[in-house]
């Protein structure tokens, strides 16, 4: 039986290693799986040897604040793969941290896929040069990545986005709201705040608040919150109390796409989720917030015009971004007011192409790859 060892800790990266370990058996191999991954791929068999938690942490500054733990699980990594010499390690996002498992693994002989990996295209270009080095297979979402790669002679083959059947298969818009509670005509604003502890912390009281303002031009408007685990419900009713007063918002957790189905609008934190709100084609607005310090960082060295991977696709606003001190409750609050009505069908119009752009490699592919560098 060959060992594999997989690091995916977040929701969006667990929906990766999902799908990886599925190909995997269907391409015949028969593996042992551990790592450092969340619950759902524990469930799914994933011998967990350490706390992924602080790979949650966000922002130069907070990762600063936060070295010694990730120092700590970085050594906890390196000593299971000396001791246990995985065929490959299977490496998803967190490219600060991963970047370095994948030079030590690769010093250890041992073969490196790399999912997700750093947005070169946005950022640090210059890390290709590091990637060829460390690097055996890159597995991309985007099919603009694959020239990147090819060009420095990275071996590279586009995942379909498990976004693609996932939002595919949520529940239709009447079915989601009777799951819900809400009825047929409601109007309901969803607010997806994160995955994050720390996103909540900086977000939801300004949350709390653009949902008060709304609501004030829109007294019957229904609001649901989609968090992705229980433990992130205290941190919201917290800070929406603070941002707010007493939390009447219908709170809903680890049923995103529900949440989705049953809105007519949605306030959408940056990541992941706004790629899962387009792909089922409902309006929003998007707003984000880090760290002063890491935000002039990080907009210093961004080369693309956007942050939400909706706008970066299609190469136009479509979905509008407030971040950092712009993403005032009024200001908000006064942007996704229209998307009820006549803008919001406009949005949506502009968004039907998104799915078209994220189409990957076959499955037979991927599984090539998959016997390749597991066996």
């Amino acid at each position: 039986m060959g060992k594999v060892f997989i690091l995916a800790v977040e929701r969006s990266g667990e929906n990766l290693g999902l799908e990886i370990m599925e190909n995997a058996t269907a391409a015949g191999l028969d593996l042992h799986w551990s790592g450092v991954v969340g619950s759902r791929l524990q469930t799914a068999g994933v011998e967990n040897i350490a706390d992924g938690e602080p790979l949650a942490i966000i922002g130069l500054v907070e990762v600063l604040r936060h070295y010694g733990a990730l120092r700590r699980l970085y050594h906890q990594v390196v000593s299971h793969l000396k001791n246990e010499r995985p065929t490959c390690v299977i490496l998803i996002d967190h490219p600060a941290f991963n970047m370095r498992i994948a030079k030590a693994a690769k010093a250890l002989g041992i073969r490196v896929l790399y999912v997700v990996g750093p947005q070169i295209w946005a950022w640090r270009g210059q890390r290709i040069h590091q990637i060829k080095q460390i690097v055996d297979q890159m597995l991309v979402l985007f099919p603009f990545e694959v020239p990147i790669y090819a060009e420095a002679g990275v071996p590279v083959q586009v995942l379909a986005h498990p976004l693609l059947a996932q939002t595919t298969a949520a529940p239709d818009r009447l079915t989601a709201r009777a799951a819900l509670g809400f009825a047929a005509d409601d109007q309901v604003l969803a607010l997806l705040p994160g995955s994050r502890r720390g996103e909540l912390e900086k977000l939801s009281r300004r949350y709390a608040q653009t949902a008060s303002l709304l609501r004030e031009q829109m007294p019957r408007l229904k609001i649901v919150v989609a968090l992705a685990r229980d433990e992130l419900a205290s941190a919201w009713k917290h800070q929406w109390e603070q941002g707010a007063g007493p939390c009447d918002a219908l709170v809903v957790i680890a049923q995103t796409r529900t949440v989705l189905s049953a809105a007519n609008v949605v306030l959408v934190a940056s990541g992941t989720a706004t790629l899962e709100t387009a792909l089922m084609e409902r309006p929003a607005v998007v707003v984000y917030a880090l760290n002063a310090l890491t935000y002039a960082f990080a907009r210093r060295l961004v080369k693309t015009p956007f942050v939400a991977m909706p706008n970066i696709l299609l190469k136009e606003s479509v979905y509008p971004e407030f971040l950092q001190d712009a993403f005032k409750p009024g200001q908000v609050a006064a942007a996704l007011l229209p998307l009820f009505t006549d803008a919001g069908h406009k949005q949506v119009q502009r968004l039907k192409q998104i799915r078209d752009l994220l189409q990957g490699d076959s499955a037979e592919a991927l599984q090539q790859v998959l016997r390749k560098m597991l066996l």
